[in-house]
């Protein structure tokens, strides 16, 4: 008859390095989801769409799951023949604290100064735009968002997605706003919070694209409905996922030699930056 061999408990050590195992998956985790960027709506010359698709009548009907503000500065002009991106940006919850994120810091590109904040940063102050009165860093916000519904072809009404699996697992889209439409963002949360006493991922959001005299086109927002009960759980961890993952960085800025001085490249600028979204 064989005999059974004894149970060893888990040690005190063992456990508490599991524990600590545990915590630091977590930390390696959240590391790499801020690292791996998004895919962004497009506003480009006033036309909303998704991969490059159009959406019908310039809007679309979403939560939104989260918001964080961006501080964002580009050198020079846009060209759309040579998209770029930004050489120094930010994020944060509070203007006051908001610095230049890691990637900008360690490539060497702030532009703030000593200071090592956006707050007194040359290029945060109004006139130093290339054109107009404007600030050359934009503030804005980027936003996190996920579908919602949709609006009848025929009828324009909305109507609701009532599947929770459909929020717990559609990908999230981000968008950042135009400055122009900043300030509207800021009195549509706060007409939310004051009226239907909730945060905008509480609730089902219109947002559509208008034609705007002074800035050519503006994004704005109108609350639709709150979101049922019913489906609060699964948005509100696509909320927290949101928050852990909106400020994710811009690609850095990268040198690359200039190419031959009679080829048609060596007349555009030679840094090799990403995409510039609208």
């Amino acid at each position: 008859m064989a005999t059974k061999k004894p149970i060893i408990p888990k040690t005190t050590a063992i456990v508490k390095w599991d524990e600590e195992l545990a915590r630091q998956a977590e930390v390696a985790a959240g590391m790499e989801a801020n690292t791996g960027g998004g895919q962004f709506f497009s506003t480009k010359s006033g036309v909303l769409s998704w991969q490059d698709a159009p959406l019908p009548s310039n809007q679309m009907a979403v939560v939104i799951l989260d918001s964080v503000l961006e501080n964002v500065y580009y050198e020079g002009r846009y060209d759309p023949e040579t998209p770029q991106g930004p050489v120094c940006f930010a994020f944060g919850r509070e203007e006051k604290t908001m610095a230049p994120h890691s990637v900008v810091t360690e490539a060497g590109n702030q532009q703030c100064g000593a200071s090592g904040l956006c707050a007194g940063c040359p290029m945060n102050e109004f006139g130093t735009a290339e054109t107009g009165k404007g600030k050359a860093c934009r503030n804005t916000r980027r936003l996190a968002m996920i579908p919602a519904g949709s609006f009848n072809n025929q009828t324009g009404k909305f109507e609701l997605n009532e599947d929770p699996e459909h929020y717990a697992s559609t990908g999230i889209g981000f968008m950042k706003l135009p400055v122009m439409s900043v300030k509207g963002y800021a009195s549509f949360v706060k007409q939310v919070a004051g009226a239907l006493k909730r945060p905008p991922f509480g609730i089902v959001t219109k947002v559509k694209i208008v034609p705007d005299p002074k800035s050519q086109f503006r994004v704005v927002f109108e609350p639709i409905m709150s979101l049922p009960d019913e489906l609060m759980e699964a948005v509100m961890a696509r909320h927290k996922e949101a928050v852990s993952t909106i400020d994710f960085p811009y690609a850095p800025f990268e040198e690359q030699e200039a190419p031959p001085p009679h080829s048609r490249a060596a007349q555009k600028p030679v840094a090799k930056k990403a995409a510039r979204k609208y």
